[in-house]
């Protein structure tokens, strides 16, 4: 009754308001429903095409084009021409006492190497500091290293020979060490090859060690002392083993050479021994000589 009540009284109050809502709503459902009805009628008049199916393009080859002319390329020679009996490339030479280098580089650190592909030197340029090899060249410069010593490196810059001094010494005429140091190394190498052809030749034939180190038997009151040795007729395996002229052999492997009696026994042993030790008497002192033949 009081709601009623209340609704009654506020519809007199504000006739105008309510009816204005009404129209509003009414007006915005009748829109609504007619967009709806107009999609429905229109879909029905006018259906959605249906979409292609996608389908590849044909493409034709021709099978008549001419081929790619291979022989033609074959002989460009775009890798060069193989000679088989072409001119050996000759290098130059270093020049060992080459001029001091004006090039504003420093020489920090050496590796000197007998084989010239195991050398290298530290170089430092512009603030830069790298390691070099031989052949390589220096950054940002067009010198190339071309021999590390002990004490310098020798550059080639444009064809021109330079010396550059390890950091701290002064520049000086290359020592007879440093001047000499290839043919050494050609020497080395000669002896061990040499060396090794002479081991050979003793495994094969034992005898022959006598004809490189010579014993001279050396007696005092009748009573054998033992062996004065000497290098033979190559004194290479001598040196190598550490001998020295004059030296006095006293034992083999531990057996006393005092005894005639176990002379031969020992000859017989060292036959086929490929290595033994020999001690010696040296000023007074007893040293162990050890001679391996392989």
């Amino acid at each position: 009754m009081l709601a009623s009540k209340w609704f009654a009284i506020a519809a007199t109050k504000c006739p105008l308001s309510l009816q204005s809502v009404t129209r509003i709503l009414t007006c915005f459902f009748v829109v609504i429903l007619a967009w709806v009805v107009g999609r429905l009628v229109w879909s029905i008049v006018e259906p959605t095409p249906a979409v292609a199916r996608w389908q590849p393009l044909a493409v034709t080859v021709n099978t008549s084009q001419q081929q790619l002319p291979v022989n033609e390329l074959l002989s460009l020679n775009l890798f060069g021409r193989y000679q088989e009996n072409s001119a050996p490339i000759l290098t130059k030479p270093v020049k060992q006492d080459a001029p001091q280098t004006q090039l504003r580089l420093t020489l920090v650190g050496v590796v000197a190497n007998s084989t010239p592909s195991k050398a290298l030197a530290v170089v430092t340029n512009n603030g830069k500091q790298n390691t070099y090899g031989i052949n390589e060249v220096i950054d940002n410069t067009r010198a190339t290293l071309i021999a590390v010593y002990n004490d310098r490196v020798i550059i080639r810059n444009n064809g021109r020979d330079e010396t550059l001094m390890l950091e701290g010494l002064k520049f000086t005429k290359p020592s007879v060490t440093a001047a000499e140091s290839q043919r050494n190394t050609v020497q080395t190498n000669s002896n061990t090859a040499e060396l090794a052809k002479i081991k050979q030749e003793i495994l094969s034939e034992p005898q022959t060690l006598f004809s490189y180190i010579r014993l001279s038997q050396v007696k005092k009151d009748g009573q054998i002392e033992g062996y004065r040795v000497n290098p033979g007729k190559n004194r290479i395996l001598f040196d190598q083993v550490g001998l020295k002229a004059n030296d006095l052999a006293v034992s083999i492997n531990g057996n006393s050479l005092t005894n005639p009696a176990i002379m031969a026994k020992l000859w017989g042993e060292l036959s086929s021994a490929t290595d033994f030790t020999l001690t010696v008497e040296r000023n007074g002192q007893l040293h162990d000589i050890h001679i391996e033949l392989q």
